[in-house]
């Protein structure tokens, strides 16, 4: 069953201007993150030293693989996107529209039957005919390779880094986490206070 979970975050007169990095990079991948597959900056949302900020962000469980334009590590388009569930397997083909089918399986794949390499992504689609927001990206696909996934809705959230929305995270975030929650988990609306200690120079995520 398809969930919605809306996220708010805050901010009051925090004192300093800070980026709030939103991603989905606590995901189990056969041959491990940062190696052919990428997860992405999801969101990214400022918060100004003055005043009261409000950032929303929101997630919906239909997850779709698509076919994706990557420029300078950035995801610029999604041309193809096929709908799937958990327990689906899929394929991507050369002009010709693919269509879900069911696996024993609690995992989602998703096979590249182009004639040429594809950049493939995974990703969610916030409403019912959007485009999808793709969450993780497997670089240079081959012909005929498969990739299997059990994607997580686990959001993970870090503050002091200078990633655009929609790049490709090549590594590890080397700012500390401030924020980890299973979205499935979550009441469907939540609300976190940012707060910032000078004293201490430490940023918490806390929810209201």
């Amino acid at each position: 069953m398809t969930f919605v979970k809306k996220l708010t975050f805050e901010s009051n007169d925090l004192g300093i201007d800070v980026n709030l990095l939103l991603t989905f990079d606590d995901q189990s991948i056969a041959d491990g993150l940062y190696k052919s597959c990428y997860p992405s900056a999801f969101a990214v949302r400022k918060f100004g030293a003055e005043g009261t900020y409000r950032a929303d962000v929101t997630y919906r469980s239909q997850l779709a693989f698509t076919k994706v334009t990557v420029s300078n590590d950035v995801i610029q388009s999604a041309s193809t996107n096929v709908p799937i569930n958990v327990g689906q397997s899929t394929h991507f083909n050369q002009g010709r529209r693919s269509i879900p089918f069911f696996l024993p399986e609690k995992n989602i794949q998703c096979t590249n039957n182009a004639p040429f390499k594809e950049d493939i992504g995974v990703g969610f689609i916030e409403k019912e005919g959007d485009a999808p927001k793709t969450t993780l990206v497997w670089r240079d696909v081959a012909r005929g390779q498969k990739l299997n996934s059990e994607f997580t809705p686990v959001l993970r959230g870090y503050i002091g880094t200078d990633y655009q929305e929609n790049c490709l995270i090549k590594g590890q975030v080397e700012t500390d986490r401030l924020f980890e929650e299973n979205l499935a988990a979550l009441d469907d609306q939540t609300t976190w206070a940012i707060t910032y200690d000078f004293s201490t120079g430490v940023f918490s995520i806390d929810r209201k």
